[in-house]
């Protein structure tokens, strides 16, 4: 049995993660942070103290993103964080400063000349949705410098206007339609690859190359006018004897040479043979080990709750929130059912007002949300949340066949004047039924319809308004 990451932790998030309003139903807790998060690696699985193993999808591996669980090794290759939107916000996320420098960089050579920088401005919008800029002292630009300004910097100042129409419409904006990020039901679930043999295979030694043999120098030709010069032909005579001696030498330390070389290579050879031998052996002993837990990790997958908790967590913790989420869950393999409390926003992240960019281009267009538009984006966030969790422990799981999920926010009590935590909907969804859904036009439908043809507990009037309900309890049917 795999121990739970964080089992040592629960009691702390028993005191710090939730309000007190709200106990713990369920035995794990988890926060995850906002924002997100692409992570990329080799990981692998540890189904021993030893024995390394990964989780792969069988599918495109450019589909998928890794991610570290913080259990002894385990580690699972998520397919969910390199969904088309989910790519998109970690890019805006990651590229928006370097963006920013770049236009610095790239309009102050083409830029005409001007007496304001823009590294020395304060950005901000105004109640009209115009660009408020000013200096560190708060000075405000004229309409001359800000004209100016326009001039030599046009794309910089859209690419302000559009960082403050982000922040205006709130980041839970671009999680409105979060719900067609779903996986399909049939999607492949983890699969066990073979843990790659950690010792590289032998190396063959080189060819043996042997040093040049030496070559028997050639006597000297005498000619008739050597014998004209006193003493020339000895001198011929000489060198040549001299030229023998210095070849004997090297034929000796040549033939010594190529002793050692071949006896080096025979040693070479035999050593080659004998780690052979013992790789193959020690190999064939690997891959026979990893077919036995390529045998035994579908079985784990569907009876070993350790395991199962390892992948829960591990998806969790992957999907990107617009703000701080809390999740409990609780596993219950007799029963093939997963109990979770999502935690979601308040209504007050839904923003009183929409921005858009004005058909001038130089400002921003800003409108009012009424409070039923605010109520129906707050109804679709939270339903596709929840249908987004779903969908992906389903797809993560496959021994589940039930998700239980209840959402919960805080909310004033109008009679007490204090916070409290309401629950807003509490959903039953079985596999079979999730597996009906036509996962291809999920883009034609509304979240809150797709949940609703489940069993759900909801108090919602037409105005997308909810009332507090109580949650599905485990042991109900």
């Amino acid at each position: 049995m795999l121990r739970t990451p964080g089992a040592g932790k629960v009691d702390d998030l028993n005191t710090g993660l939730k309000d007190k309003a709200l106990a713990f139903r369920f035995r794990h807790s988890i926060r995850i942070v906002p924002g997100v998060r692409l992570k990329s690696g080799k990981r692998g699985i540890n189904l021993s103290d030893t024995v390394r193993a990964q989780a792969l999808y069988d599918h495109d591996q450019a589909m998928y993103g890794n991610i570290n669980m913080p259990s002894a090794g385990l580690t699972y290759r998520t397919r969910f964080d390199n969904s088309r939107a989910h790519q998109h916000r970690a890019f805006q996320q990651k590229q928006l400063q370097k963006q920013r420098e770049q236009l610095y960089a790239v309009e102050a050579g083409h830029a005409k000349k001007t007496t304001v920088d823009p590294k020395q401005l304060n950005v901000s919008l105004s109640d009209q949705g115009c660009l408020r800029l000013t200096f560190a002292d708060g000075r405000e630009l004229t309409d001359e410098e800000l004209a100016s300004l326009w001039e030599s910097h046009p794309q910089l100042l859209r690419a302000w206007l559009d960082e403050q129409a982000a922040l205006f419409n709130g980041e839970i904006a671009e999680y409105i339609d979060i719900y067609l990020e779903v996986p399909g039901i049939d999607t492949n679930g983890p699969c066990y690859l073979p843990a790659a043999f950690p010792d590289p295979e032998p190396v063959r030694p080189d060819l043996l190359k042997l040093p040049a043999e030496p070559i028997y120098p050639q006597p000297p030709a005498v000619h008739f006018w050597h014998r004209l010069i006193p003493g020339r032909q000895q001198q011929l005579v000489r060198a040549h004897q001299q030229a023998v001696h210095e070849w004997q030498t090297a034929k000796l330390r040549w033939k010594a040479e190529t002793h050692q070389a071949k006896s080096a290579a025979d040693r070479a050879r035999q050593r080659y043979k004998a780690y052979t031998s013992v790789w193959k052996a020690r190999k064939a002993a690997h891959d026979t080990e990893q077919s036995v837990y390529a045998e035994q990790f579908v079985t784990l997958l569907m009876t070993d709750e350790g395991l199962m908790t390892e992948v829960l967590i591990a998806e969790l913790e992957q999907l990107d929130w617009p703000c701080e989420t809390l999740v409990d869950f609780q596993l219950d393999l007799d029963s093939k059912q997963i109990w979770i409390d999502l935690k979601l926003p308040s209504l007050d992240l839904i923003p009183l007002q929409s921005a858009q960019l004005a058909s001038g281009g130089q400002s921003l267009q800003l409108k009012a949300k009424s409070e039923v538009q605010r109520d129906r984006e707050y109804a679709r966030y939270t339903h596709g949340a929840v249908f987004r969790l779903v969908g992906v422990l389903l797809a993560g799981l496959p021994a589940i066949d039930e998700i239980i999920v209840s959402g919960y926010t805080q909310r004033v009590n109008l009679e007490t004047g204090f916070e409290q935590d309401d629950y807003l909907l509490s959903v039953r969804v079985p596999r079979q039924g999730f597996s009906e859904l036509n996962f291809a036009a999920l883009e034609q439908l509304d979240p809150l319809v797709i949940l609703a043809q489940f069993i759900m507990r909801r108090e919602m009037d037409s105005g997308c308004h909810f009332s507090a309900i109580k949650p599905f309890e485990p042991g109900q049917d």
